[in-house]
């Protein structure tokens, strides 16, 4: 890309690269726990008043916290199963493939369509990953995987299934654990205490249809009993980088390791049989 991207506000690309350029800034501010290189390039080539962005360390922090986890569980994933596919469940503006590929993985990045649409102008497809223009509930998608069940698939999905009742989570990953044998999934969550306050900012905003509506108390007590095919069910803790960098403050990795521990910021991977 020659010339920068220019983003308007209040549009579909800017909600986009706000999560991008909080991992930028973590990239920069914390390169010992949270590299992130590709976010640094692709924010360069945005045109865009970031200056006026003030995102607090713990905000930032969770969104590369999320990323790195994901990232680590995928990676374990292709371990065992190489020629996976991977897929990114509303993807968004987050570029993890190049963090994960192993050479012989497929990469799917999946979301709305104007979603995808705004992410064509951003980033350049690489050999073995495509865009996916659909709904992360549509099991239409299902079709699009290019896989064996020997192959397997591992879904990563960050800021998406809390938007949604108990019924469309249910409903999606039950049929994917259905569908995908020997596959999982991981997506972060919050409890109750979570919901609350995460609402509690949304509402002040006035941005009402951005309201959190399913919290998780208890991830393997709620959600294995869901199906058979559910093998298990793990809440993972914050990221060991995180909790030794020396450029992070002792009280930020307080409030976030007490975050995880009360469980109002949770990273859950469910395995499939």
């Amino acid at each position: 890309m020659s010339e920068k991207i220019h983003i308007e506000e209040n549009t579909v690309m800017e909600t986009l690269v706000m999560p991008l350029y909080g991992r930028a800034t973590c990239s920069k501010k914390f390169p010992d726990a949270f590299p992130d290189k590709v976010a640094e390039e692709i924010i360069g080539k945005i045109d865009y008043d970031f200056d006026k962005l003030h995102y607090a360390d713990i905000t930032i922090l969770s969104w590369a916290s999320r990323k790195y986890v994901f990232c680590r569980l995928a990676k374990k994933y292709l371990k065992k199963h190489p020629n996976a596919t991977i897929i990114n469940l509303g993807c968004g503006a987050d570029d993890s493939f190049p963090e994960v590929d192993n050479g012989k993985c497929r990469w799917i990045n999946l979301d709305l369509p104007d979603i995808i649409s705004a992410r064509e102008k951003i980033f350049t497809l690489r050999d073995r990953e495509k865009n996916v223009a659909m709904s992360v509930f549509d099991t239409k998608w299902f079709d699009e995987v290019e896989t064996s069940p020997e192959d397997g698939l591992f879904a990563i999905c960050g800021g998406v299934l809390y938007y949604f009742d108990e019924k469309k989570n249910r409903e999606i990953l039950t049929a994917m654990a259905e569908r995908f044998p020997e596959g999982g999934i991981c997506f972060d969550a919050v409890n109750s205490m979570g919901m609350k306050r995460s609402n509690s900012v949304v509402k002040k905003s006035g941005n009402s249809d951005s309201m959190l509506v399913f919290p998780i108390e208890d991830a393997e007590k709620e959600l294995l009993p869901w199906s058979d095919r559910f093998a298990k069910v793990v809440n993972h803790k914050l990221p060991d980088v995180l909790l030794k960098s020396k450029n992070i403050s002792w009280m930020t990795k307080l409030i976030l390791k007490m975050g995880v521990r009360m469980r109002t910021m949770q990273f859950v991977e469910i395995s499939f049989k």
